[in-house]
């Protein structure tokens, strides 16, 4: 194992919890049989209910429960609530870390190539674990290797304790080529996103359920790293100080290939257990490159002197709000149950310097804006018809972000063309072509006379959602437009999905839009929260509009960064910009208020 895993896990966990904390009911055990074919994508495979870690057709299969070539204990088996003897389990001690037993050496099976187990906590708080094994399998009398990832997390978001969950999985040679690349996260109720996929030359070529049906293939360069071969990559040399080396990783939640630039920066001597001598460690940094304008920050793993094998990893963290740190230990003291969940609002909000009474009814706001960690923090936030980016300083990053309000259609000199069909057509997330989004939406027009505009519909639509979304919690991630439909209920991420949905499903072009709002506090210092809303086309302009609040358009305490239509995406990719600007740490007070 290596910091790929470091970057993986943490590149899930940015885009599930960049808005909302991630889905708690649907364990991973509740999606169907993933059965992948390292030879045959599209061939049918066994039945769900197969046990065989092969079946008779040959296919490999990797099944959240059951038998199978997975190793470890299935993930849907984890345990996910506290030992029945939690006066034996290890206990937090202080930020400094956790008073957790050393990992010792564990007893393997004879096809078990290696078996970890991390504690995870932030600012030294636990909020669960990450468990990382490989076991040999056979297909054909062909020797192959199975290596899967899981994570466990549980936070709180308004008080609401929600559990976040995700696996990736590989299909390697003994060699380290990677044949089938797999992933799996929860995002709604009883919904996961799932997308797996078989390496064809140059090609991977997804495949399989869910998320992964008709999900667009990816550029797969020679020399992709997975999760089997990793732990062999501090072993290939004797490397010195300040030597570094690049290697390829696949990260699932954007479904894209990204290079890592890993380097041996020094050596420590450190103690990393209660009671245990300190002993030598090597100090790795790695870093991604950029995905666009996102990176993750910089991560540090340590590596143990002599055997290699990686013992600590940490990195800052902003979707938490401290640092993450991963502590190898053992499985029980990895996953004992968290009691004390990290509150993720506090992280995931910016702190206002003062209030601002009748943000939603003021005409503008001018905010001011500072954000030390952005090479380009001009283009952290949108400029579009109702908001500015100006009076930008590089060399002091910091800007103005002029926002007005903006409640329906305003004359404009130039009307925009008419929006192309990746805002009209039913996709993965915003899924309008069903019974029950088309249902809700010729309800929420019910009323309408038949010449109402675009613009009536849209807030129809808006005004229908407020009132019959059943509740206002926030266990769902990122839920498609369907499953909204069936549960009404989310956060503003599920509110903003089936309305766009409906829109479109009354013909209404639509887009969804990640941002900030303003939320006030009790001690009058506001926040600014993450949030998504959605806008409509109508009359030659895009109007914004926000079914959690239900006020036929938005007023200057919604900042924009991004926007999307979500067409042909079946990944995370759209919350970067997102991920981006918690990642600069921006402070932001308050300007010019136009009541």
């Amino acid at each position: 194992m290596r910091r790929r895993a470091f970057i993986g896990f943490a590149f899930g966990l940015f885009a599930v919890s960049a808005l909302a904390a991630a889905q708690p009911s649907a364990q991973p055990g509740d999606p169907k049989v993933i059965i992948i074919s390292p030879k045959k994508p599209g061939t049918p495979g066994t039945t769900p209910g197969a046990t065989d870690s092969l079946d008779k057709s040959g296919w490999i299969v990797i099944r959240p429960g059951g038998k199978g070539p997975v190793y470890p204990t299935p993930t849907g088996t984890q345990p996910t609530t506290q030992p029945t003897n939690p006066g034996s389990q290890p206990a937090l001690v202080s930020n400094n870390g956790l008073a957790v037993p050393a990992p010792g050496t564990p007893k393997l099976d004879a096809d078990v190539l290696f078996d970890y187990w991390f504690v995870a906590t932030v600012d030294g708080q636990r909020i669960g674990y990450i468990q990382w094994g490989a076991k040999k399998a056979k297909k054909n009398d062909q020797e192959l290797y199975v290596g899967v990832k899981y994570q466990n997390f549980t936070m709180s978001r308004f008080g609401n304790v929600v559990s976040q969950w995700g696996e990736e999985s590989n299909v390697e040679t003994p060699d380290g080529v990677v044949l089938v690349a797999g992933m799996r996260s929860g995002i709604g109720k009883d919904q996961a996103l799932v997308l797996t996929g078989v390496v064809d030359g140059k090609t991977l070529k997804v495949t399989g359920d869910g998320a992964a049906k008709g999900a667009s293939n990816t550029d797969w360069p020679e020399g992709v790293v997975g999760c089997v071969r990793e732990p062999a990559l501090f072993k290939a040399k004797a490397y010195k100080v300040g030597e570094s080396f690049d290697y390829r990783s696949y990260i699932g939640l954007i479904n894209r290939v990204v290079k890592m630039t890993c380097t041996l920066e020094g050596e420590d001597t450190l103690a990393l257990w209660p009671k245990e001598q300190p002993r030598k460690l090597l100090r790795f940094v790695t870093k991604m490159e950029p995905v666009g304008q996102f990176k993750l920050p910089p991560a540090t793993t340590w590596v143990d002197a002599e055997t290699l094998e990686p013992l600590k990893m940490e990195s800052d963290f902003p979707g938490f709000g401290g640092k993450l740190t991963l502590l190898r230990t053992t499985k029980d003291a990895a996953t004992v149950a968290v009691g004390r969940p990290v509150e993720l609002f506090n992280a995931q909000s910016i702190r206002l310097d003062r209030e601002i009474r009748g943000i939603h009814e003021a005409r503008g706001v001018v905010y001011k804006v500072t954000a030390p960690k952005d090479d380009d923090p001009g283009t952290l936030f949108a400029t579009d018809a109702r908001q500015e980016v100006k009076n930008l300083d590089p060399k002091a990053k910091t800007f103005e972000v002029a926002v007005s309000a903006r409640h329906g259609p305003v004359k404009v000199a130039n009307p925009l063309p008419a929006p192309g069909k990746e805002f009209t057509e039913s996709n993965y997330f915003i899924n309008w072509d069903n019974d029950g989004v088309k249902k809700h939406a010729a309800s929420a027009v019910r009323q309408l006379p038949a010449t109402a505009t675009d613009w009536q519909k849209a807030v129809a639509v808006e005004k229908w959602v407020k009132v019959n979304m059943r509740a206002f919690e926030f266990s769902q991630a990122m839920a498609t437009a369907d499953n909204v439909a069936k549960t009404l209920s989310g956060d503003c991420t599920e509110y903003a999905m089936l309305s766009a949905a409906m829109c479109r499903a009354l013909g209404v072009p639509s887009r969804t839009v990640l941002g900030l709002v303003y939320a006030p506090a009790k001690d009058g210092k506001p926040y600014l929260a993450y949030h998504m809303w959605f806008e409509v086309f109508a009359e030659g302009q895009w109007l914004p509009l926000d079914a959690t609040l239900g006020f036929g358009g938005v007023g200057p305490g919604h900042l924009k960064i991004a926007d999307h239509s979500w067409y042909d995406e079946k990944t995370f990719a759209p919350v970067l910009p997102v991920l981006r600007t918690l990642s600069a740490k921006p402070t932001v007070t308050v300007g010019k208020v136009e009541p």
